[in-house]
């Protein structure tokens, strides 16, 4: 079967004649780890390579003996993400549950359980157009200026935990902190419920396959809130989610919730480090933003679109046989789009850098039915974060800017860590020391 999209003027998504060979992903041997594309120092040359030997549409592997196909291109990438008929989210259809290609041990094991879970990242069709309201109408209600109030208090509490010591990491002690409580006080959380959600959702990440076991207290914590605000009648999110109609239940309110505040944690993450990591290490970007040059909105756009935040969207899985271009994707193959090589596709980018500046037409947020619900939302708490370090501290990176270690997951880019030193502050003159207060003035 064929997939056409009208883009044959293009090359993109074309119909191929039955005689010529179709590339399918049982037949290539040698593929690429998609975590080489966001851990490598220079992510444009790994996917360009990709680009350059595949075309619009590459063979990867998840984890070594786990292929899929990783898209590429521009309007291919789109065109995955509308039509969530053809490639959907239920990862039960993945043929890899069939051949057991997932170890014991296999950090994938989340990513592609063998039963879609109850959220709204996982639903399709029917059931995605049932749960994406309630948390449109729980994103939409939240204040923007009290979301900028909180983000700026917490960004100043974290900054007085390191600013005398001149010295932080500024991933794992800013970047990888302040959304999480953000959100979690947007979410109605008590900051205590906050610090154990955010030990709970570290130690999931680190510990691969016994992952599961570590969910089974984060849902009991979200669950027990959902009725907690359900019985006090909070208007945060967590109490729009936890009143909606369009849930069956409270397990569907609190996967959806969980799902939306982590997922939503680690793309701020990303963009919060990633702008300070450019700040730091590119005297050119620095200097234009400490200027005034650059606003903050435009260096955070600078950066969906230079590096992009989540390279690589989690898989979604085709329903049916479908060809792009000269790749035959068989039904149950994983489908991974590539933001950021897709936000660099020559088709559609530029030669000249100054076109980004105020043009949000990448896909970093996304396209489609899962499109990001909040990136207002999400722009005021990254906008905030980088504008309150930047303007009370005058930091600078430790090391070789070139040689900035990148993290380890294949769906996110960001540095693993950002060391920086900066002046402490200086102490207050003491009472009657030069210079004279204003009262002394007035004498």
């Amino acid at each position: 079967m064929t997939w056409p999209r009208g883009a044959d003027e293009r090359g993109t998504v074309t119909a191929r004649p039955p005689s010529d060979p179709l590339i399918r992903l049982r037949d290539v041997t040698h593929r690429t780890l998609l975590v080489e594309t966001t851990a490598a120092s220079d992510a444009n040359e790994v996917y360009e390579r990709l680009r350059l030997q595949w075309g619009s549409v590459a063979p990867v592997d998840l984890e070594p003996g786990v292929p899929a196909w990783l898209v590429l291109g521009h309007d291919e990438a789109v065109g995955v993400l509308r039509d969530d008929r053809t490639f959907i989210k239920d990862p039960s259809i993945w043929h890899g549950h069939a051949e057991n290609l997932l170890g014991p041990q296999s950090a994938l094991h989340l990513v592609l359980p063998r039963a879609p879970k109850p959220t709204l990242a996982d639903a399709d069709g029917a059931k995605h157009a049932r749960m994406r309201p309630p948390v449109d109408d729980a994103l939409s209600q939240v204040d923007e200026a009290r979301a900028a109030a909180i983000t700026r208090r917490l960004c100043g509490m974290l900054i007085d935990r390191f600013e005398d010591r001149g010295r932080a990491d500024l991933v794992a002690e800013y970047a990888a902190v302040v959304p999480f409580l953000a959100l979690s006080e947007l979410d109605g959380l008590e900051p205590g419920q906050a610090q154990r959600l955010q030990e709970i959702t570290r130690a999931i990440f680190e510990s691969g396959a016994a992952a599961r076991e570590r969910t089974v207290e984060l849902l009991e914590i979200v669950t027990e809130h959902i009725a907690h605000s359900r019985r006090l009648g909070t208007r945060d999110i967590a109490g729009v989610l936890a009143v909606h109609d369009n849930f069956e239940s409270d397990l569907e309110r609190a996967q959806t919730l969980t799902a939306i505040t982590l997922a939503a944690n680690e793309a701020l993450l990303a963009w919060i480090a990633q702008t300070l990591a450019l700040v730091l290490s590119d005297p050119r970007f620095s200097n234009r933003v400490s200027g005034g040059r650059l606003h903050i909105d435009d260096a955070l756009d600078e950066v969906l679109w230079r590096s992009t935040t989540n390279p690589n969207l989690m898989p979604r899985f085709a329903t049916r046989e479908v060809v792009i271009g000269d790749k035959l994707i068989e039904r149950g193959a994983a489908v991974v789009v590539g933001v950021h090589a897709a936000n660099h596709d020559p088709l559609v980018q530029s030669a000249d850098p100054w076109d980004t500046v105020g043009n949000r037409a990448y896909l970093s947020f996304g396209a489609g039915p899962h499109r990001c619900p909040a990136p207002r939302l999400g722009r005021v708490i990254a906008r905030i974060a980088v504008a309150e370090l930047l303007q009370r501290l005058q930091v600078t990176l430790v090391g070789d800017p070139d040689k900035v270690e990148w993290a380890t997951s294949p769906w996110m880019r960001f540095p693993a860590r950002l060391p920086v030193t900066f002046p402490p502050p200086v102490s207050p003159p003491a009472p009657g020391a030069w210079p004279p207060g204003p009262a002394e003035f007035a004498h």
